[in-house]
């Protein structure tokens, strides 16, 4: 009930503003999903399959523009979804109800002082520095000061799923806990030039605790150079404070060598266990750190054709002690002319545990108003997994755009796999997608 009570009340906000809002954006899918899955599995005991088939309701509402006598612009962004369990409840419903739901964003904006300060209060995914994508219950803002300098804050409660318990012990956000802060400050310079050619820097704080216990405790640093055109720099950097380790650091540079050719090289460090909160027991299975180093490229043969690859090694602890090597790597081909699309690609992956071979075919055809799909995928393993040796699946899609924004589709995939001898999942969905204006905004 607790669900319900908060998914009408925020509906009404929404819609209270609509009737004073210039254009709004409507997006709907109603979806049903039909899949195969696991039960039971414990010691002793056989694996049940149980047929899930859980009908989901999507609705995003935008209302821009709305009319008011206090900012220079004033906007609302609601997305929501509610699903209902027709057949067995599948594991990830997240409750031990048939009906839940929940809001994945919803919130206010106004824009002040000639759109130089934004304030923005409600359910929101937050992208400052070492904040990376964390979603709050909260408000953040934005301040655009003169000679390039740019602040952002933000403070709030941790997203829980189905507005359940906020606790990082039990929340499947990776940042749980009941209370998050932190913010940016980046400088900006504009040369001349191509678009976005310049130099962007930035330094960032983000702070997650649970109950006065800290979950993350990390500060960062970002840029981002662009002052030979065909050349682009890229880095970000993060350090755990309570770790007094570092979590995150990686480099990316770009090379657009001619019209054709696009170059590539990056290095990437990560501590998985960092990327978690403290309290998650998951984070004592995760490795220490992991390293990638490698690049590829991208060739344009031809208006219609392109080819690309990239080849990475990758450093990672070793059973028992030092460190050891492996490397993956992947090519594709993809071929596009008028309205028909198809790809081809190879990968593989040779790590320490285990390592793969594989392939992926795929295609797309538009036939006016409708359109066909079709993706085949492939695994082959080094070492068995659950005694199985490769993994294949295969999925076939149809669609049909209606006039007035409506569009149909359905979806039908199949397979084997090591945790499924036979897997078949089918999904057919009816979407809307449409933007009224009230007025025209000059």
């Amino acid at each position: 009930m607790r669900i319900r009570r908060t998914i009408v009340a925020t509906l009404a906000l929404i819609f209270a503003t609509v009737a004073r809002a210039d254009t709004i954006d409507v997006d709907s899918t109603t979806m049903l999903n039909v899949a195969k899955q696991t039960r039971g599995g414990t010691p002793g005991q056989p694996f049940d399959l149980v047929t899930t088939a859980p009908a989901f309701e999507i609705l995003s509402i935008s209302a821009r523009d709305v009319r008011n006598g206090f900012s220079d612009d004033l906007s609302f962004v609601l997305r929501t979804w509610a699903s209902y369990d027709i057949a067995d409840r599948r594991w990830d419903n997240g409750t031990s109800n048939s009906l839940t739901g929940d809001v994945q964003t919803g919130y206010a904006q106004a824009k002040f002082l000639d759109r130089r300060l934004t304030l923005r209060l409600g359910r929101e995914t937050i992208s400052a520095g070492v904040a990376r994508t964390i979603q709050l219950d909260g408000g953040d803002v934005v301040a655009l000061l003169p000679a390039g300098f740019k602040v952002s804050g933000y403070v709030g409660a941790p997203v829980s799923q189905r507005f359940q318990t906020r606790s990082a012990a039990v929340s499947w956000n990776p940042a749980g806990g009941d209370l998050a802060y932190g913010g940016r400050i980046g400088w900006s310079l504009a040369t001349p030039g191509t678009a976005g050619r310049g130099l962007d820097l930035g330094v960032s704080a983000n702070v997650v605790t649970d109950h006065g216990d800290y979950v993350r405790e990390e500060v960062g640093a970002d840029a981002r150079l662009k002052i030979i055109d065909p050349l682009v720099i890229s880095g970000f950097y993060a350090y755990s404070i309570w770790d007094a380790r570092t979590s995150e650091g990686q480099v990316l540079a770009s090379v657009q060598a001619t019209r054709a050719l696009l170059l590539e090289a990056d290095y990437r460090y990560v501590a998985p266990d960092l990327l978690l909160a403290r309290t998650s027991i998951l984070s004592v299975f995760a490795a220490e750190e992991r390293q990638t180093v490698g690049g590829g490229f991208t060739y344009g043969i031809s208006r219609s054709l392109k080819v690309g690859a990239s080849l990475h090694a990758i450093i990672e602890p070793g059973r028992t002690e030092g460190t050891s090597t492996g490397s993956e790597g992947n090519a594709k081909v993809e071929w596009q002319r008028g309205p028909t699309l198809a790809g081809l690609e190879a990968f593989y992956l040779d790590a320490l545990e285990n390592g793969y071979a594989g392939g992926r075919l795929y295609g797309r055809r538009d036939l006016g108003p409708a359109f066909a799909a079709a993706d085949v995928l492939l695994h082959v393993f080094r070492e068995q997994v659950n005694g199985q040796d490769y993994a294949l699946t295969g999925q076939l899609t149809l669609g049909y755009n209606f006039l007035g924004g409506l569009a149909a589709v359905i979806s039908g995939q199949a397979g084997q796999t090591p945790f499924l001898q036979q897997s078949f999942e089918v999904m057919a969905k009816l979407v809307y997608n449409q933007t009224y204006k009230k007025t025209e905004v000059r």
